[in-house]
């Protein structure tokens, strides 16, 4: 028997296990998840999950991950063609704020695994440390230190996504968006009536029409 067939039908478990532990996860903490919760929903044997993830927890950081990969992805299209350090903040936390409608049920994970949300030098929150200190170095930003402009976005971003996810409407996340993104670039230092422009054109471009296409 030729070996692909073989290849192919691991790679579906693995699959079946992934997103039977993103529904679980979505649902209940991780605690309350036993590995005989996820093979059942994955329809497979207990031993095929040994087969793919050591413990639970590996299952977890490979959903979470899954998550973050497609999150990066997203934002890095939606500023592809951006320099401007506090339009590139708003519009990577509208990206949050689109895919909490288009994925209510993936941000629900998020949300409630931590998965190194706090973790400012881990490489998951590299791009927002970087545009944190570009804005200091233009002057952009009037903050005290990078970590400080960075925790506030990501707290602002996190509250925002927790709210768009319990009402995933893409008139809500608009709204929320345009808001929240105003008064954050507020906080960071930029200028009241810019804030609030560039608040509305990132909300109005990504949450209300819709996602950039990633490459």
């Amino acid at each position: 028997m030729s070996p692909q067939p073989k290849i192919g039908r691991a790679a579906r478990t693995r699959e079946a296990l992934v997103r039977a532990g993103r529904e679980l996860f979505a649902e209940r903490p991780v605690d309350a998840v036993a590995i005989d919760d996820i093979v059942r929903a994955a329809d497979v044997a207990k031993g095929s999950f040994y087969n793919h993830f050591p413990d639970r927890e590996a299952l977890v950081r490979a959903v979470t991950d899954e998550i973050r990969q497609d999150l990066e992805a997203a934002v890095h299209a939606a500023n592809a063609a951006v320099d401007d350090p506090a339009r590139r903040v708003a519009r990577a936390v509208c990206v949050y704020q689109r895919y909490a409608v288009d994925e209510p049920l993936r941000t629900r994970v998020l949300l409630r695994v931590p998965s190194g949300f706090a973790n400012l030098s881990g490489p998951r929150n590299q791009g927002l440390m970087e545009d944190i200190a570009a804005g200091l170095a233009a002057g952009r930003f009037i903050i005290a230190t990078q970590e400080a402009g960075a925790l506030f976005v990501m707290g602002v971003s996190q509250a925002a996504l927790a709210r768009t996810s319990r009402d995933p409407s893409t008139l809500l996340a608009t709204s929320l968006a345009q808001q929240m993104c105003a008064l954050l670039l507020r906080g960071l230092g930029v200028p009241a009536t810019e804030a609030d422009l560039i608040a509305a054109q990132a909300a109005d471009e990504i949450v209300r029409r819709g996602p950039v296409a990633t490459p």
